[in-house]
């Protein structure tokens, strides 16, 4: 028998991603019957308070959602693109990745951006991109700049009408954005830098229209090198802009979104550390000056990325977490599954960052991880022909990918690898590399090699050979 107790958040977590993952496994679609909350709970095997600590987490992520009368029950919901993107904004924003780490990984969504933009161009997309060029006019003010920047990725997003790419990158260019604090700006230094910003991007724009993949790489990385030396002299205290473009569906309202940040900085100035106690309801209420429903929406958000956590009892009260990716990925791996992803792009998205992480493996290499590495590649050569070869070749893939030490990198890796295999058609492509565990093994021998050797570029080599095995194998050829 399970009792009512209070919540183990532990416990809620992990039952939020479980119940993701059966939905996605099930092949479950929006509007369809989860269950009932007594016989999830008994399915489970959790108390009545963990559940529904899961269930509000699984609802803040627009997984799930609750009916009540003659057909209630706990029911999948519609995906919605912006609730995802502004869960990754925040849950980035909040652990503190570095921004070095945030701009790599721009980097590499946006070169397979343009590269697919490029690909997929055609006349009526000109005429757009030189409509979206005479948009910008010198002293324009801030907030439009913004918009227009917004504009800019949107239109060679659905150019490249890449639903991964697209979800991925957009976050990375909120975070961007929220960081440069453009009202410190004189009225001189923003038409300046604005000016400067977009000239590089009329470049770009240029080779694009050109047809000139390799000068418009350059552009792009002339661009993402110019907002890294404008943001490290303007990092802001709060996020200062609040310009969305017209198509983003920002699902926080003005005065909790406010709220949300303001906690964020009092944390961050502070110096509070994991646990220690904010303050109950009424008191932070009553400091914040804002009301108990504008309250319970921030703290659901920053709750659902686990920079807090409410505790009940005598010492009860808000108190600090440590954000953690699991309800961020959780989130991923539903949105790309339930609007069917093609498998193709995700697969794409995935060689992208493992082509830019695995290389930073080799360069941070520590002696213990080469001795992690070197037991995980034998384990993994031992159990060849055996039933759990596939884990422990997944296990060793991402272990790979996880030493390069970019945390953005390794958030999407992991995302990806579980929005890829946890499909039917994911877990039909793993039976099929299963039947070639030897030469499968064998390649990523090389890379693991490479990596022990510290020599990035052979490392990526190494990869990009892996990535044409494994494509050759779920192709059959």
């Amino acid at each position: 028998m399970v009792f009512n107790t209070a919540p183990d958040m532990k416990l809620a977590h992990s039952l939020a991603k479980q119940i993701t993952r059966d939905i996605v496994a099930g092949g479950l679609s929006a509007d369809q019957l989860l269950g009932r909350e007594a016989d999830l709970r008994a399915r489970y095997s959790v108390s009545r308070d963990t559940f529904r600590e899961a269930l509000r987490q699984l609802e803040w992520l627009g997984i799930t959602r609750s009916q009540r009368g003659i057909n209630g029950g706990i029911y999948v919901q519609a995906p919605k693109q912006s609730l995802v993107v502004n869960l990754l904004r925040d849950y980035f924003d909040f652990s503190q990745a570095d921004f070095s780490d945030l701009l790599k990984v721009r980097a590499v969504l946006e070169q397979d951006l343009v590269r697919v933009a490029l690909q997929k161009l055609d006349d009526r997309d000109i005429v757009k991109l030189r409509i979206l060029q005479g948009q910008y006019q010198q002293g324009m003010p801030r907030e439009q700049f913004v918009v227009l920047l917004f504009g800019f990725y949107r239109q060679l997003m659905d150019i490249a009408d890449n639903d991964v790419v697209t979800l991925c990158l957009m976050p990375l260019i909120f975070v961007t954005v929220d960081l440069v604090n453009f009202e410190k700006l004189s009225d001189e230094e923003f038409a300046l830098n604005s000016a400067l910003a977009w000239s590089k991007l009329s470049l770009l724009l240029n080779e694009i229209i050109a047809g000139n993949s390799a000068i418009a790489s350059t552009h792009l990385q002339g661009f993402l090198d110019f907002t890294a030396e404008s943001v490290a002299s303007q990092i802001a205290t709060l996020h200062s802009v609040s310009a969305y473009p017209d198509w983003f569906d920002d699902s926080h309202s003005k005065l909790a979104e406010g709220l949300i940040y303001r906690i964020h900085r009092d944390i961050r100035d502070t110096g509070c550390e994991n646990g220690e106690r904010l303050g109950t309801e009424t008191e932070l209420m009553n400091r914040y000056a804002v009301s108990r429903s504008t309250f319970r929406e921030a703290c659901r958000v920053l709750e659902t990325v686990g920079l807090v956590y409410m505790q009940k009892g005598r010492d009860g009260g808000l108190r600090v977490g440590q954000p953690k990716p699991d309800n961020a990925i959780s989130a991923v791996v539903y949105y790309l599954n339930a609007t069917a992803a093609p498998y193709a792009d995700i697969a794409a998205v995935r060689a992208a960052v493992e082509l830019a992480a695995i290389p930073l493996a080799a360069e941070m290499l520590t002696e213990d991880d080469a001795k992690s590495l070197s037991v995980l590649i034998e384990t993994q050569q031992a159990l060849v022909g055996e039933a759990n070869f596939t884990s422990a070749a997944m296990a060793t893939q991402k272990a790979i990918n996880h030493l390069g030490g970019n945390t953005i990198l390794n958030f999407y890796y992991d995302a990806l690898l579980d929005s890829i295999y946890l499909t039917e058609q994911g877990k039909q492509a793993l039976a099929k590399l299963a039947k070639y565990a030897e030469p499968i093994t064998a390649s990523q021998s090389a890379i693991v090699d490479a990596v022990l050797h510290r020599d990035p570029a052979l490392a990526r080599r190494r990869v990009l050979q892996h990535h044409n095995i494994i494509e050759k194998y779920i192709a059959g050829v």
